[in-house]
């Protein structure tokens, strides 16, 4: 008699990234970014941006564009996290590069806002980077440039680098993609799909933030 026939799935990876006001631990979520691997190409994408309720630091700003002004005309993380950790939890596995830096604002949010924690195992393309280019920078920008792929502009958008993360995995663990090729030709990437106007920017010092509680 034949045995049974076995049907396994593909493996559910997300990659995600961050934009956040700072590097310290306290620091906050400015902006989300996150795509689904099904087999080797992208597949579903996540973008956001939120009230991370403190300044972001001037390097932080420089980094992500998102001015002060605008981030406290959105939504705050708490509104959005059971949608957060019902996406996220899709996975097997979640990618990011620097994932300990990731993972750690995340976490934190997804626990304020009282809603689980993940339990995936992150994977990390920097520490894969290291292996593959022994004593090379293990920067994204660097690696990516080894691949032949980089940014559209100069400032990170977390769903840009979300992807580009992904077709970097792809890269290192040697799989075709019609993703790579993609990315080298990419000219533009679509912002948070949650982005809220804001106001015309008054003039001299910003006022002190008003309160604001999350919607849910």
């Amino acid at each position: 008699m034949d045995a049974p026939a076995v049907h396994t799935r593909a493996k559910r990876i997300i990659v995600l990234d961050t934009e956040t006001t700072g590097v310290q631990r306290y620091d906050r979520i400015v902006t989300l970014g996150a795509v689904r691997l099904e087999g080797n190409e992208i597949g579903r994408a996540l973008h956001l941006v939120f009230d991370p309720r403190q300044d972001s630091h001037p390097q932080a700003y420089a980094v992500h564009g998102w001015c002060d002004w605008t981030t406290r005309f959105q939504d705050l993380f708490a509104d959005w996290a059971p949608r957060i950790f019902e996406w996220l939890s899709w996975a097997d596995e979640i990618v990011a590069h620097n994932a300990a830096f990731d993972m750690h604002y995340v976490q934190r949010e997804l626990r304020k806002a009282e809603v689980g924690q993940l339990s995936q195992p992150a994977i990390c393309t920097m520490e894969m980077s290291r292996t593959k280019w022994r004593g090379q920078s293990a920067k994204l920008d660097d690696c990516l440039g080894r691949v032949g792929l980089r940014r559209v502009g100069q400032q990170h958008g977390a769903l840009e680098d979300a992807v580009l993360t992904a077709g970097l995995l792809l890269n290192i663990t040697g799989q075709n993609s019609r993703l790579i090729e993609m990315l080298k030709t990419a000219k533009r990437w679509p912002g948070p799909t949650n982005v809220r106007l804001a106001p015309p920017r008054p003039d001299g010092a910003l006022p002190r933030r008003a309160p604001k509680r999350a919607l849910r």
